[in-house]
């Protein structure tokens, strides 16, 4: 019996060790002070660590409001199916990713209060805008984008939008 205790007593700190994440993991310091640093999707974190609250704060966040929603930087929102206006779809080369970026930076100017989203869905880079939750909303944007002139071919598309809180 003593030694089924301390047998459980020894395998409590394996259980405490296997509740931090993957990803954390990977991102410690060794002790030369090198560090890996993980890119990847919200989607993949997820299947990588589980189920998440999103932030603001999440790195994926941080990158896309750094290049393109400089104005949104604080507060939270959670993930729902809504709408968004698709700007430009391009391939899948590295060619193709900068130019969709200067298409958001380009939508950016015309409308610097709606969230740009540059994203990859395979086998495209895609350029969409806005966080709309009915498609009606959606439709009124896709009609002063399209009067500008310069996005011509932009289209509704049902997508996973931010709702901010």
């Amino acid at each position: 019996m003593k030694r089924f205790y301390l047998l459980l007593l020894l395998m409590m700190p394996l259980c405490a060790i296997a509740q931090e994440k993957y990803t954390d993991k990977l991102k410690q310091q060794n002790g030369k002070g090198a560090a890996v640093i993980v890119h990847q999707d919200i989607e993949m974190e997820e299947l990588v660590n589980g189920p998440m609250t999103l932030s603001k704060d999440s790195a994926h966040t941080k990158l896309q409001d750094a290049v393109l929603n400089p104005e949104k930087t604080s507060g939270s929102f959670n993930k729902g199916m809504g709408y968004r206006v698709q700007i430009y779809m391009a391939g899948n080369t590295a060619k193709d990713k900068t130019m969709v970026k200067n298409w958001a930076r380009k939508f950016k100017t015309h409308f610097p209060s709606v969230n740009a989203y540059v994203y990859f869905n395979s086998p495209h880079w895609i350029c969409a805008a806005g966080d709309y939750k009915t498609r009606e909303e959606a439709n009124e944007m896709l009609h002063l984008i399209r009067n500008t002139g310069a996005f011509t071919s932009a289209s509704i598309v049902r997508s996973k939008v931010n709702v901010f809180k």
